[in-house]
């Protein structure tokens, strides 16, 4: 089967929105679609005395190119709709993250509570996971997604590191949540998947041990 990867070029109307509750260092992320429309949003805001950056593309699992201008900004600005990409930018980077609805130019903030609550989760996961005997690393056969967080070799690396843990490898195509439940010997489990699957179910990623 032939594979085509063709880019959804979208594009913004009249920028115009309130500057008022942003700090004044931005870097600006967002999906694909947008990347070709990030400069009209960082020379508006320097219009408006923001000294803007382009941090570049985000993905779901992956918050690479915030991170790397994380420490040259106060907070972040996503162009997009929805909290699914800005959350996990929120996680990763530890900054505050603002979100700019490209239809209406509203802007809210992600509440920080709720990353705070998803913080708190990860920390209670390496506890257990420290304190565990039995391991169980889930795996995924699905391109793109086998090695986001290091794959194989990562887990063995992992595996050499904890010799006093007993590890049991789960390879899956997709994942049923409730199929965990079929393993109560588990004392832990560690993914190796899209590291948001935390968001959802109780698991500790192995980025996380890093």
């Amino acid at each position: 089967m032939n594979k085509y990867h063709l880019e959804a070029k979208a594009s913004l109307g009249k920028i115009d929105f309130s500057v008022k509750q942003l700090p004044k260092k931005l870097g600006i992320v967002s999906t694909i679609q947008y990347l070709g429309e990030m400069k009209k949003i960082v020379d508006y805001l320097w219009k408006k005395e923001i000294k803007a950056v382009i941090a570049g593309q985000v993905l779901g699992c992956n918050a690479g190119a915030a991170m790397i201008c994380k420490d040259d900004v106060d907070a972040f600005l996503y162009v997009g709709s929805g909290e699914f990409h800005p959350i996990g930018v929120a996680t990763r980077t530890g900054k505050p993250v603002f979100v700019l609805n490209p239809v209406s130019m509203n802007i809210k903030k992600i509440d920080e509570n709720q990353i705070a609550e998803i913080r708190k989760r990860k920390k209670a996961m390496l506890t257990k996971f420290h304190v565990a005997e039995t391991i169980g690393v889930l795996m995924t056969t699905k391109n793109g997604q086998s090695s986001v967080q290091g794959g194989l070799k990562k887990v063995k690396d992992i595996e050499k590191k904890y010799p006093n843990k007993k590890f049991y490898r789960f390879v899956c195509g997709t994942l049923d949540f409730s199929d965990l439940e079929n393993f109560p010997f588990i004392d832990c489990w560690l993914n190796t998947m899209c590291p948001r699957i935390m968001e959802d179910i109780n698991v500790l990623n192995v980025e996380d041990l890093e």
